[in-house]
């Protein structure tokens, strides 16, 4: 059993190491972006962390949806059918060209959400100029995302990082631009933030394209070597398994980075350091979210084959070793919060509340890492509407309104005063735990009855 285990944990990390790379690489645009604006001023990493509490909800619930494609694509490749890797494959490819679109239609609606959520009035129009930047670049970031989900389901993972890291430095150069208005371009401060993602969102999508189509590692998959009419069974399938799975992004992103909306009126000292300690939590989040999409993946392919007791043992493993790697990274982010504050920010005040707030990013990681790899895991076995279900429950049924509370009232029964933002962290830390054990109670029956009903192929 041991070898087994050491097998299957050295598989999946090795399938999960350029998953969390690229995912990393994701994440530190927002870490530059949040990093060059703050040192441009507090106001500029306000309008940052409000451009990024609302796009980045779109763009994962969006790029939820086309996830689809990676539990699909590896079940066809478990299964040898390389034909239908490749339709498939098109298919979400033509379906994230579609939703890409959508964000762009609805920016005029993108002012009012501001001032509805009382957001100062001198912020507004950044935040929007920032917002049409980050729309333009949409349609490209999710075709980007659909071939690397395809790429990493046929156990090649590692182009999507390279590039990924690649538009990493695309997006910090024209960061230096736009900010601070260099080469002739213009001044747009925090707003150019957007602009910047935008651009290297385009310059990922394209050098993805170029490379699946002419590297003959693809050859056996030439996804762009034809054309595929759309095909209406696909598209219904890609939606039935991709919707509930965008619904749950949604729900879980807009309950953490919305937060920013709901304290926008407590200034932008709070919405700064909010902004900056919640991109380092995104940051920690990684790591086990590419452990996740790699335990997609590899219970997937193993169902793909039939075999419903390697995809149990499979689970298992994945959630052990996100347990693990949990507890090596706590104790190290609780020992370097101050210097962690420093990088983000040159404001004391913000630097202080950073601070504070890392303190509940580093307790609610065990249930972050917990919750998200045994989502995972049911995306594997194809059960996406009940984690959505259960998302919701815990973040907007329990952690948003337990948090207005104590931010807003504190707990007076218990001496809390109200806490500020402090008090919607204590929420999502509780919705979190919340979560984590509702949907690992649904991974164990999924799991179990499974390895019942599937069986491999004589």
């Amino acid at each position: 059993m041991l070898p087994r285990l050491r097998a299957e944990a050295w598989a999946l990390i090795a399938l999960a190491a350029p998953i969390i790379g690229s995912q990393l690489a994701s994440v530190g645009a927002g870490f530059l972006d949040t990093v060059m604006a703050g040192h441009a001023g507090a106001a500029e990493q306000a309008v940052v962390g409000l451009g990024v509490a609302i796009w980045a909800p779109v763009f994962l619930a969006l790029m939820g949806i086309v996830q689809a494609v990676s539990p699909i694509v590896a079940h066809h490749f478990g299964a040898g059918d390389d034909r239908a890797i490749v339709h498939d494959a098109r298919q979400g490819l033509q379906l994230a060209a579609v939703l890409g679109l959508l964000p762009a239609l609805a920016m005029p609606f993108a002012p009012a959400l501001l001032r509805a959520f009382d957001t100062p009035a001198e912020l507004v129009p950044q935040t929007v100029l920032f917002l049409w930047g980050t729309a333009v670049g949409m349609p490209a970031a999710l075709m980007f995302r659909t071939l690397g989900f395809h790429s990493a389901s046929i156990n090649r993972p590692t182009p999507a990082m390279v590039l990924s890291i690649a538009g990493l430095a695309v997006n910090a150069l024209f960061n230096w631009l736009l900010i601070h208005g260099h080469g002739g371009l213009p001044r747009l401060g925090g707003a150019g933030c957007g602009w910047a993602t935008g651009l290297s969102m385009w310059a990922q999508f394209l050098a993805m394209a170029g490379y699946l189509a002419w590297s003959p590692a693809y050859r056996r998959w030439p996804v762009f070597a034809g054309w595929s009419r759309p095909d209406g069974a696909a598209w219904r399938k890609l939606l039935r398994l991709g919707l509930p799975m965008g619904g749950a992004n949604l729900a879980e992103v807009a309950a953490f980075t919305g937060v920013a909306l709901l304290i926008s009126s407590l200034g932008a000292t709070t919405v700064a350091a909010h902004q900056a300690a919640l991109n380092f939590a995104a940051l920690m989040f990684m790591l086990p979210a590419g452990l996740s999409a790699a335990l997609s993946i590899r219970v997937s392919q193993a169902l793909g084959g039939r075999d419903g007791v390697q995809a149990r043992f499979v689970t298992w493993c994945g959630m052990g070793v996100a347990l693990a790697f949990a507890l090596v990274l706590t104790p190290l982010v609780l020992a370097a919060r101050p210097l962690i504050a420093m990088v983000y920010s040159s404001d004391v005040a913000v630097q202080a509340l950073i601070v504070q707030l890392l303190l509940f990013a580093a307790a609610w990681h065990w249930a972050d890492a917990t919750q998200v790899c045994a989502v995972g895991a049911l995306r594997g076995y194809r059960v996406t509407l009940l984690p959505m279900l259960m998302m919701v429950a815990a973040y907007w049924g329990l952690s948003i309104p337990l948090g207005a509370v104590l931010c807003e009232r504190g707990w007076p029964a218990l001496g809390w005063a109200p806490m500020g933002v402090q008090g919607y962290w204590v929420g999502l830390l509780i919705g979190l735990v919340a979560m984590a054990a509702a949907v690992s109670a649904l991974l164990a029956r999924v799991a179990a009855r499974t390895a019942r009903s599937v069986t491999p192929l004589a």
